[in-house]
């Protein structure tokens, strides 16, 4: 079929389609034949009057839209999230009704804590109070671990910080109880992206996240990792004992060390262990800290020229870490009492108590400023030097470039003596009135050794030979070193001798692992005493 006959088609069925009212017209026409038809005219509408219509219908839809917008925000989107840490952590989002729009359990603990309740569409007052009860019901706030913290995470700072008081004032007031007295932590939220990560890794709120933070940048020895299996109240504990300055963290209370061995029964075993009196200790220091998983009491003091350091396990009192050396400050009575295990090579009050006057040996330089000082209120040079030569173990007529100097060193007058003997170099400080050693340091003498290799007849395995026989063997630094730890030689492992210079001492240098310790020992080369020890737990 062409397109013309196709047109031809269409036109024909429209043309059948359409009725044919020709002659109804004709005949109204007829009947209407003589009657005037009045027009009149219909004025048209402004245009601005739909305009304006359309405007105000506009705005009408804009005022219900912000309105509908408003309520939405009011009721329900979220306008603070307030978390809650004992070890159960509970984030509770409110709306600025604060009405409870959600609570989220983000730990085991917190499940336990929430149960059943349902608090959608109930005040913050009364779900916060509905969860300190389940806490307390459940036996995370007792008088063993009574902290709790509560943070405000809200976009405006003046009404978090107001809502993070009140909050606080609340809980604390609930949380006095009559069997114990609570301690609340307070914070408002600076969320971070790092932070917000950090709290989604562990499975805490964003307040613990943040706490946890704070204490790590002000103690850089702990990780994070470390800190987050610790309750509230451990951290609460931690910041107390470290007069750690948590910047914005407020606080109601005293944490409870109730769980705990408590000060005076760690400062006990330390000082039974280190077998010494409480009168006869000084600069006493302790702390409650987190060490390799355990809560430690940390101990610090001195005993009659020594230094102590002890971790003690806050909850079993046993001794986990514990080391010993000399207290190189030391300066003992003035009444010649001292101590036979004062430490030989510092600080040492021994006494001179002969009256022998040997005068200066063929090399010896004596200083003539000491003896135009001395007075009768001084023992004199020569007991001095009697002093210093008794301590060394050598006679007069050994000693070669000897100097004594009458000085003032920390308050109190000195005698400063030098000498040389044999391969090895002396010094010390007499106390000019009592004649005690207060001071003394020995090392080997350089020139000595220049002498000797130089000198043709000098034999270099004698003088080994000669130099190892004024100390002691290593077989005996060992048995030194494990009969003081009260272990046997067959249950030690990983055992290490070195004989090394320490503070200008020869000592052995003595390392071994036994029963889940490490133990480190110096042990003076010359006599056999233990000058530093140390035993900590094997990671």
């Amino acid at each position: 079929m062409t397109n013309k006959e196709a047109e031809q088609k269409i036109k024909l069925a429209f043309l059948n389609a359409v009725p044919d009212i020709r002659d109804s017209v004709l005949s109204d026409c007829q009947t209407q034949k003589g009657a005037v038809t009045i027009m009149t005219d219909i004025k048209k509408k402004n245009p601005w009057t739909k305009r304006l219509a359309g405007i105000a219908a506009a705005f009408a839809l804009l005022i219900g839209g912000i309105t509908g917008f408003q309520v939405y925000q009011t009721n329900y989107t979220v306008a603070s999230l307030i978390s809650l840490d004992v070890n159960p952590s509970i984030e509770i989002q409110v709306n600025r009704k604060e009405q409870v729009l959600a609570v989220n359990a983000r730990n085991d603990d917190a499940k336990i804590v929430v149960g059943d309740m349902d608090f959608k569409g109930s005040s913050l007052d009364v779900t916060i109070n509905a969860l300190i009860g389940s806490m307390l019901r459940n036996g995370y706030l007792n008088e063993m671990a009574n902290s709790i913290l509560v943070s405000v995470d809200n976009q405006d700072p003046i009404k978090g910080a107001e809502l993070q008081e009140r909050l606080a004032a609340e809980i604390n007031e609930v949380l006095q109880t009559g069997t114990f007295n609570g301690a609340v932590l307070s914070q408002t939220i600076s969320a971070d992206p790092s932070l917000r990560s950090l709290a989604d890794t562990y499975g805490i709120t964003l307040g613990k996240a943040q706490l946890i933070q704070q204490i790590i940048n002000q103690n850089t020895f702990y990780s994070f990792e470390d800190l987050v299996p610790l309750s509230i109240n451990e951290l609460n504990l931690i910041s107390e004992s470290g007069n750690l300055k948590l910047a914005n963290v407020s606080s109601l209370g005293t944490a409870s060390d109730k769980a705990y061995l408590g000060e005076e029964k760690a400062k006990d075993a330390a000082l039974s262990h280190a077998n010494v009196s409480a009168d006869k200790i000084t600069h006493y220091e302790i702390e409650l800290d987190y060490e390799n998983g355990v809560m430690v009491y940390e101990i610090e003091f001195k005993c009659e020229g020594f230094e102590y350091d002890y971790d003690i396990d806050a909850i079993t009192g046993s001794v986990l870490k514990n080391k010993k050396e000399a207290d190189h400050d030391y300066i003992p009575p003035q009444n010649n009492n001292t101590p036979d295990n004062a430490p030989s090579n510092t600080n040492t009050a021994d006494n001179n108590d002969s009256n022998n006057n040997t005068n200066s040996t063929n090399g010896t330089n004596s200083s003539s400023g000491a003896n135009s000082a001395s007075s009768t209120s001084y023992i004199g040079e020569s007991q001095a030097k009697e002093a210093a030569l008794s301590h060394a173990g050598v006679t007069a007529d050994s000693i070669a470039n000897f100097e004594c100097k009458l000085d003032h060193e920390d308050g109190i007058m000195v005698y400063e003596i030098k000498f040389h003997c044999g391969e090895y170099e002396y010094d010390y400080e007499i106390h000019a009135t009592t004649g005690a050693v207060l001071k003394h340091e020995w090392d080997y003498d350089d020139d000595y050794y220049d002498n000797h290799h130089n000198n043709p007849h000098y034999n270099n395995s004698s003088h080994s030979s000669a130099g190892s026989n004024s100390y002691i063997r290593e077989a005996q630094a060992k048995g030194i070193a494990l009969s003081h730890a009260g272990v046997s030689a067959e249950s030690i492992q990983k055992y290490k001798c070195e004989l090394d210079s320490d503070d200008g001492i020869m000592v052995y240098e003595v390392e071994f692992d036994c029963a889940g310790y490490e133990y480190n020992y110096d042990i003076n080369a010359a006599d056999g005493s233990i000058v530093k020890y140390e035993k900590e737990v094997d990671d």
